[in-house]
């Protein structure tokens, strides 16, 4: 089959059923494929917000210091690919093509309904391990203890921030996150945790693993520094067990994902962030203010159906001249007409609020009256928009026809036994 058709019997395991957490499957396909994780050293990193950037830091570092490393993030900005990286460079088409039916030849055959997410996470380990990466870091899907990547071993485990996101799936509370995210920590394992983690909680949790605890102390309120004093302090720690130069580690440090507070020079000038969630957008602007202070801002963005909207927009709602509404193509985002109908109860007048068809219509009318008023142009909110975005400001980047992102239709909320 060719990469396209095989990506499009991925995406269609999760059309009806969903998302299932749980370790069953993975654990099954995990022995049925001889432990392809064995093969590489892991560094396994959850968390709210903050852990894509942490893990890509990370592994950079190493990449820096002369190791064969893999990454596995998620979601995606435009393409499958970007999920699974050696040194930087997206698993190929071809691979994909080799390793993808035997995978689901493998589940076929045993009967294992594997989702999305677990066969994706398979995917990597076998890929990771036929391409003998030494280190591989390893980026939670969703909360931790029922993840697919929490099948691992590893040498290092990290969980960056907790905050109220996926609630439906997770838990109402900081408290009930934070478990989750806690059962990723291993017996006799260190985890090293963010400055806004509930300390006490991992604490208890790391105690009944017997695994030291590392709380990272970050003063500053901007999101990058306190990625990279939580990378920093992985990568310190890790030096003990690797050789890693402080120059590998610094260069390590200034390592971006894409759509990151990704600054896009010239006029206007243009920002793209994912900030998706209420913690995030503080973030965001917490950013804004430090680097462009006192700077008009005219903002882009569409959410999520599943996401807190009022929280996001009360946030978004007194930092912005503009606000254009945009709704991802995929089914799975809010409507731009409920996101106006929101900032409209807070208060925004109807002359600030433009809805738009296509979020490439959108992106011409904001870049036109953002170069017009002297405003930067934030474009965020949901990864759903992002690869549409990017196409129409005129990146070139591989991309795939079909949404290809796991859909979060649990209905019921974890439980524990």
């Amino acid at each position: 089959m060719y990469y396209s058709d095989l990506i499009s019997k991925l995406f269609a395991v999760n059309l009806f059923g969903g998302i299932k957490l749980g370790l069953q499957n993975s654990l099954k396909l995990q022995e049925l494929l001889h432990y392809p994780d064995r093969s590489f050293t892991a560094i396994h990193v959850a968390g709210t917000n903050g852990k894509g950037s942490v893990s890509t830091k990370i592994a950079h570092a190493f990449e820096k210091g002369g190791y064969r490393v893999g990454l596995y993030t998620s979601p995606h900005i435009s393409s499958f690919r970007e999920r699974i990286r050696i040194d930087g460079q997206m698993i190929s088409e071809s691979d994909v093509e080799s390793l993808l039916p035997f995978l689901f030849e493998v589940a076929e055959a045993e009967k294992i309904p594997a989702t999305f997410f677990e066969l994706t996470t398979l995917l990597a380990f076998l890929y990771f391990a036929q391409k003998k990466v030494e280190i591989a870091v390893l980026e939670t899907g969703l909360g931790g203890r029922l993840d697919a990547t929490n099948i691992v071993s590893p040498c290092l485990s990290i969980i960056t921030s907790i905050s109220l996101d996926h609630t439906e799936i997770l838990g109402a509370t900081r408290e009930a996150i934070a478990l989750e995210k806690a059962g990723i920590i291993k017996e006799h394992i260190p985890v090293i945790i963010g400055p806004h983690v509930p300390l006490e909680i991992i604490q208890t949790a790391a105690d009944r693993k017997q695994s030291p605890c590392i709380q990272v102390k970050c003063a500053s309120p901007l999101f990058e520094e306190e990625n990279r004093q939580i990378a920093r302090t992985a990568l310190n720690y890790l030096a003990s067990s690797f050789h890693i130069s402080d120059e590998a580690i610094e260069k390590g440090l200034a390592g971006r994902q894409p759509c990151r507070f990704e600054v896009l020079e010239g006029s206007p000038r243009i920002i793209l962030d994912v900030a998706h969630n209420p913690d995030g957008l503080q973030h965001l602007l917490q950013m804004l203010t430090h680097e462009y202070p006192g700077k008009p801002l005219r903002f882009l963005f569409g959410l999520s159906k599943n996401k807190d909207l009022k929280g996001c927009l009360n946030l978004l709602g007194s930092h912005g001249t503009h606000f254009h509404l945009v709704e991802a193509c995929n089914g799975r985002g809010a409507s731009a007409r409920d996101l106006f109908a929101h900032l409209s109860e807070l208060g925004i007048q109807d002359s600030r609020l433009s809805i738009h068809e296509s979020i490439g219509e959108g992106i011409s009318k904001a870049q036109q009256e953002a170069l017009v008023r002297g405003e930067i142009l934030v474009i965020c909110g949901s990864f759903f928009i992002m690869s549409e975005a990017r196409q129409a400001l005129g990146f070139t980047e591989p991309y795939d026809r079909i949404d290809l992102n796991e859909r979060h239709v649990m209905a019921t909320p974890l439980s524990w036994p």
